[in-house]
């Protein structure tokens, strides 16, 4: 029989046992904050590219009745105004007018077409419309939503039930340019080009508006890159397994900050 078996723990072990143990359970409430904020992320994720899919949808819709309204020559405001329900008179009260702002035309003008202003086909409510991901894979810069005498319409080639399908509206045509330009010179539409992707395709973006790990195509075009340009790269993998890497890129300095956060369009 073994003499030390019953042998008394000295101070020293004790106190390295007690360091370990205190090192392994530290080592968990890391592993324990680490997972609760991938999770977080992924919620959060998740509700940004739900609220994008409404706001589309809301936006097609509204589309889809500018159009109908203007085939009935009716107005948004004309409707409101035989929606609306009378008010309850009450008595004038006389205050202070506030002076006209000067670049707003005087109450009462009638406004005419400008010839600087980029027209708005029927069916529209901007002047350029981009497809990142369509059908068939189809991407490009349109000038309508719904085609119109001879201009095709971004509608045509859009489906806002597809979880895969993105569309951006722009206020101008220069601008969905610019941002379309960024966006192919990247090479992100051949990084797409897959059309029945994996499931466990995942992406990462090292340089974009928001670097960081993506779930799917919509995470990666509407939160990192915003709709821009950026450096970015497939993963097969997990989603956990993706963040590691994006950390590991991240700590090496290869990670960077192109634009800033949501330009307004």
């Amino acid at each position: 029989m073994d003499s030390n078996t019953n042998a008394p723990i000295s101070p020293a072990q004790s106190r390295c046992w007690e360091a370990t143990v205190k090192a392994h359970k530290q080592a968990e409430k890391l592993l324990e904050s680490h997972q609760n904020l991938l999770k977080d992320e992924l919620e959060r994720q998740e509700a940004e590219q739900q609220l994008d899919r409404l706001t589309q949808r809301v936006s097609a819709d509204l589309e889809d009745v500018t159009h109908r309204l203007q085939g009935m020559n009716m107005g948004v405001g004309h409707l409101m105004g035989m929606l609306s329900v009378p008010s309850t008179p009450t008595r004038t009260r006389f205050t202070k007018s506030t002076p006209t702002t000067p670049s707003r035309p005087l109450k009462g003008t009638i406004l005419k077409p400008s010839e600087d202003v980029e027209p708005v086909y029927p069916g529209s409510r901007y002047p350029a419309y981009v497809i990142y991901q369509g059908k068939g894979g189809t991407h490009g810069v349109f000038y309508a939503w719904k085609s119109h005498n001879g201009v095709s319409g971004a509608r045509e080639f859009y489906d806002n039930s597809c979880h895969k399908h993105v569309v951006r509206s722009f206020s101008n045509r220069a601008l969905a340019h610019e941002f379309y330009e960024e966006f192919v010179n990247a090479g992100i539409p051949e990084l797409l080009a897959e059309a029945d992707p994996e499931q466990d395709e995942h992406f990462i973006v090292v340089e974009g508006v928001k670097p960081m790990a993506c779930r799917d195509r919509k995470a990666l075009i509407m939160d990192a890159l915003q709709f821009r340009g950026g450096v970015a790269y497939r993963f097969m993998g997990d989603m956990g397994s993706a963040w590691g890497k994006f950390n590991q890129l991240k700590a090496q300095g290869l990670v960077k900050v192109t634009h800033p956060s949501r330009t307004l369009f």
